[in-house]
């Protein structure tokens, strides 16, 4: 049983991390753009997806740390859980639907938490949280 809570509590704290790795990321593009001017949209959606790999990718680090095994496993529910998450607030932010790009995200998020398990995994110590 404890598993399963550790489990799920580090699922959490590693996605509210990848989140917050995210939201700096994406201020500091923000005000690279500002500075520089602006880019076509198509081009920041695609930024925007990178940017939120990245957060993922750290937020399966984190996980798999915490859990200490199965750093793929973890890391792929990471990923969906940052993405489940992001789909949610920006369909109830705004009335945009599902596209091609929401797909993308999806993709993106799974491997680059999936990616983030596995590497998080190299590390000797282990991250605890109560």
């Amino acid at each position: 049983m404890s598993d399963k809570r550790l489990l799920v509590k580090a699922v959490v704290f590693g996605s509210v991390c990848g989140l917050l790795v995210t939201v700096i990321l994406l201020c500091v593009f923000s005000a690279i753009i500002m500075t520089s001017g602006l880019l076509p949209s198509e081009i920041t959606n695609y930024i925007t997806v990178g940017i939120i790999s990245l957060g993922a990718f750290a937020g399966g680090v984190i996980t798999s740390r915490i859990t200490k095994s199965a750093g793929l496993i973890v890391g792929l529910i990471t990923g969906f859980f940052m993405f489940m998450l992001i789909t949610v607030i920006g369909m109830i932010k705004s009335d945009d639907s599902v596209t091609v790009l929401t797909l993308i995200r999806l993709i993106s998020l799974i491997i680059a938490g999936g990616i983030g398990g596995i590497l998080g995994l190299r590390k000797k110590e282990r991250i605890h949280i109560k």
